[in-house]
């Protein structure tokens, strides 16, 4: 799971990709193809738009199941609550599809133990079950983590107004939206 905020836009949004394990290697070798050159990741934000539209149709190629939750009327000052709100239904909506392992995009230090405080918190409410997994690794280490970047990008510029690449986006979609307010 990753996450793309537009501050000036108010959105905090959330996304994770599922990948069965029997496809992990494949979908890890589609994302490599789509370097360039020496470049040591796919990340979103550092790509234009032609290369975005490229990223999109590979993407699109590997039917991604995804969930996506779209929080709205974000406040600058209130990102982590944002991130807790969208996480808790994020981390709900995997549960409810047996997934049994999460991949985090690991944060700083401070940023990973808030998340794991929060999964612990869901833990202890019994709303989220003791046995699913949840880790934090680098994208660098963990090419599938490129998947809910891309897909958080996408859908974050869809909430602002731009469709043009969420509807070549093919797959299975879960968008749920929340105010964060």
């Amino acid at each position: 799971m990753d996450e793309s905020m537009r501050i000036h836009d108010g959105l905090y949004v959330l996304a994770a990709v599922i990948v069965p394990c029997e496809y992990a290697d494949e979908h890890r070798a589609a994302l490599r193809a789509l370097l360039l050159g020496k470049q040591p990741r796919l990340h979103w934000r550092d790509e234009r738009p032609k290369r975005r539209l490229e990223i999109t149709h590979a993407v699109a190629a590997l039917h991604p199941n995804t969930v996506i939750v779209i929080g709205t009327r974000l406040k600058p000052a209130k990102q982590r609550r944002a991130r807790r709100k969208c996480l808790e239904r994020l981390l709900w909506h995997l549960t409810c599809r047996d997934v049994s392992r999460v991949v985090m995009e690991r944060r700083s230090a401070e940023g990973n133990k808030e998340d794991l405080d929060m999964v612990n918190a869901l833990r202890a409410r019994e709303a989220l079950p003791q046995d699913i997994h949840v880790e934090w690794t680098s994208p660098l280490v963990e090419e599938l983590l490129w998947l809910p970047d891309v897909v958080a990008g996408i859908f974050a510029r869809a909430e602002t107004g731009d469709r043009t690449l969420e509807d070549l986006l093919s797959g299975d979609h879960l968008v749920e939206r929340i105010s964060c307010a």
